[in-house]
């Protein structure tokens, strides 16, 4: 959720088996609060006036409850390519499809290509799609 920091008051520090931690209490424009532990005694996620996209956990302490504010992970795991673009679903479709190829000509062998593509065509579509071959009525069901 997006919010817009109306104050950040430092609270101390406390040492954890982590490390120490520096706490902060967050208050938003839309008067939500809450509190935010910081590796960093001058910590730089949650300025006044700045929007930021937040994740919210709330717990209960001493009778009350307190919402833990932490900045929304912004990780996507990407990799990029040389004109900037993401390429991480396109890389894993083509690991998918390389290692069904892979296991396909395991089973059929390397004379019929054809046969290759099909398998690895349903072991593709059950990884990515989760869709399950159809059993061949013939007495040759795939081994899975």
């Amino acid at each position: 959720m997006n919010k817009i920091v109306k104050a950040v008051n430092p609270q101390g520090s406390f040492d954890s088996q982590w490390g120490t931690f520096y706490k902060f209490n967050l208050e938003f424009e839309d008067g939500m609060k809450g509190e935010y532990l910081s590796k960093s005694e001058q910590q730089n996620k949650f300025i006044v006036g700045q929007a930021v996209d937040i994740e919210v956990t709330t717990r209960d302490y001493n009778g009350s409850k307190i919402n833990k504010i932490k900045p929304a992970s912004t990780f996507e795991g990407n990799f990029k390519a040389s004109n900037g673009q993401s390429t991480n679903k396109d890389t894993q479709v083509y690991i998918i499809k390389q290692n069904a190829l892979t296991n396909a000509c395991n089973i059929v062998g390397t004379d019929d290509v054809a046969k290759i593509i099909e398998i690895a065509d349903l072991f593709k579509e059950w990884v990515l799609n989760d869709v399950k071959p159809k059993s061949n009525s013939n007495g040759n069901d795939l081994p899975f």
